[in-house]
Parts: structure tokens; sequence; C-alpha cells
């Protein structure tokens, strides 16, 4: 891991993850279940798509450029990360399934534009 930042992420999701695990163990409400699973896929999502930004990052300097002018810095995965969370929320005006928007978003195009 390139970053001890991931690590928090990665802490994080195997949290809630534990968490899911015990609800489900012990059968409890359906509705919070869905919810903790939710939230799940939705920070394995982000983590997901800001690995991917960050590896376009590094192979195109011009994105890295354009980030800069949103006011993130490209080479801290924290930043990286906050810019996939920033453009999901605006993502998630549509009213979509926020996991699978993420996953169906191209971040490094968004940058592109």
């Amino acid at each position: 891991m390139d970053e001890p930042q991931q690590a928090e992420y990665l802490e994080e999701i195997a949290d809630l993850r534990a968490r899911l695990a015990k609800l489900e163990q012990d059968q409890a409400d359906p509705t919070l279940i869905e919810e903790y699973a939710t939230e799940v896929r939705l920070l394995e999502a982000l983590l997901l798509a800001a690995r991917e930004l960050r590896d376009q990052l590094r192979t195109r300097p011009e994105l890295a450029e354009k980030m800069s002018l949103h006011g993130f810095v490209a080479t801290r995965f924290q930043d990286i990360y906050a810019f996939v969370y920033d453009r999901a929320i605006e993502i998630d005006l549509a009213g979509r399934d926020l996991a699978r928007a993420v996953d169906q978003t191209n971040f490094a195009e968004l940058l592109a534009d």
C-alpha cells in the first residue's frame, strides 16, 4: 500500500463488514442489515474508484494539473478519495444507487472535460 490513508479506509470497511456479519448472525432487522450492506458497497466502490483515479493520475499528468485546479493534490490519496467522494455526491443528485453510480463513473474523464 503506497499511503497510510488507504489503511484507514480499509479498516473502516472491515469494521462495517464485521458489524454487518454480526447483525446477520443475530438476525437483526432486515432494514438495518440492508443499510449496513449498502454502506459497505458504497465505501468499497469509492475506494476502488479512488485507486483507479490514482492510477490514471500517475500516467496522465494533465489530469493531475486539472485536479489541482479543483483544489485537490493529485499525489495525496486522501485528496483523490475526497475528489471521488465529492463528485459521487453530485452524481447522486440524480437519485440513483450511489454505489452503482460510482462503479459506472470514470472519474478521470470528469477531470478531462
